[in-house]
């Protein structure tokens, strides 16, 4: 098997794993409701969800088999719109291989330029996935998680370890931007994976995320030989995508900081920084008038009905909603076209 067919058949089984693990976001009728980009009273069928299934399926079949044709940019443009169509499909595991796989089509005749535009990719993914993580509310919970594993070793320790984790995440994605650091910062970064698949597996959580963590790593190791380029020479690159692309991943995640980017998108991974929600009804909603799907996941304490947001998707698609605003807001007033106007609010927690 060649070295370019591997690399495809590993994208494409890190996507399809997570895929079928969630198959019911991809269809319409399910019981946690579509939340459309644009077009809120869009409305599918199970003939138009299954046509672009089997189309979805036949890019990544032509995305393998046909290493100049364009499969993978089919594939890149159908996730695209079945993401605008349900915003809970836009996860890290599906668009970070979905975007590797346009890369893949983009620089097809070029193959140095997909290994830049990849480790590119990787270098921002790791940077803002480090400094997002540079909050109080990762530190708290980064800490206590290490209390209640190991709390055999110095407090101080721990407090260190903690306040470091970010900035040595965001350091190895930057020593992926050089020749003379980039071995090095691949096998922490290998190491970094490890602990964190460890640590789902012992919780029995992520198994979604696995399959990305994986491919990642080996995807490091698979591309860095040979690839002599450093962030230093882009600005003599000729290749105006490429620069596009180091833009994209380096530059435009900065945007979350001043509220204008969202939290996935901008590598915003395990951070504690989205807010995620509950939707609490008012006294006296009437709960008869919920679908029973619904009423499912409605929860009491302490005398007052609430629905968790993140419970609800992974009950019915097994994936977390996608945490933003105008998500919540939007599974608000779906919830209210049973219960009437004004019957719930949102709760707002961190994670």
């Amino acid at each position: 098997m060649s070295k370019r067919l591997l690399i495809k058949l590993l994208l494409i089984i890190s996507f399809l794993i997570p895929f079928l693990l969630s198959f019911p976001a991809w269809l319409s009728n399910r019981g946690f409701p579509t939340i459309p980009l644009f077009f809120k009273s869009l409305e599918f069928n199970y003939y138009i969800d299954l046509s672009l299934l089997i189309i979805f399926g036949l890019s990544a079949i032509w995305f393998l088999l046909k290493d100049n044709g364009r499969g993978g940019l089919y594939f890149f443009l159908i996730y695209v719109l079945l993401s605008i169509f349900d915003q809970t499909r836009i996860q890290p595991f599906f668009f970070e291989i979905a975007i590797i796989i346009f890369f893949y089509y983009l620089f097809r005749n070029n193959f140095n330029h997909f290994k830049i535009a990849f480790f590119l990719l990787m270098a921002g993914t790791y940077i803002w996935s480090g400094l997002h993580k540079a909050n109080t509310v990762f530190f708290e919970f980064w800490f206590e998680g290490l209390n209640k594993r190991i709390p055999f070793v110095p407090v101080f320790l721990r407090q260190i370890f903690t306040w470091a984790i970010p900035f040595l995440e965001a350091l190895f994605g930057v020593a992926l931007l050089f020749n003379k650091t980039r071995k090095l910062g691949i096998f922490m970064l290998a190491l970094m994976h490890a602990m964190v698949l460890i640590t789902f597996t012992y919780g029995g959580v992520g198994y979604t995320v696995f399959p990305l963590n994986m491919v990642n790593v080996i995807l490091l190791f698979m591309m860095y030989r040979g690839l002599d380029w450093n962030i230093l020479k882009l600005k003599q690159s000729k290749s105006l995508n490429i620069k596009i692309i180091a833009f994209y991943a380096l530059i435009l995640p900065s945007l979350n900081l001043i509220g204008y980017y969202d939290h996935l998108l901008a590598f915003s991974y395990f951070s504690g920084k989205p807010s995620f929600c509950n939707i609490i009804f008012l006294e006296g909603y009437d709960r008869s008038k919920l679908p029973e799907e619904i009423q499912n996941v409605v929860r009491e304490f302490e005398g007052s009905y609430y629905i968790n947001i993140n419970e609800w998707g992974n009950v019915y698609v097994n994936l977390l909603c996608y945490p933003e605003d105008r998500v919540y807001l939007h599974l608000q007033d779906y919830l209210e076209t049973f219960t009437g106007e004004e019957t719930t609010y949102l709760q707002y927690y961190k994670k």
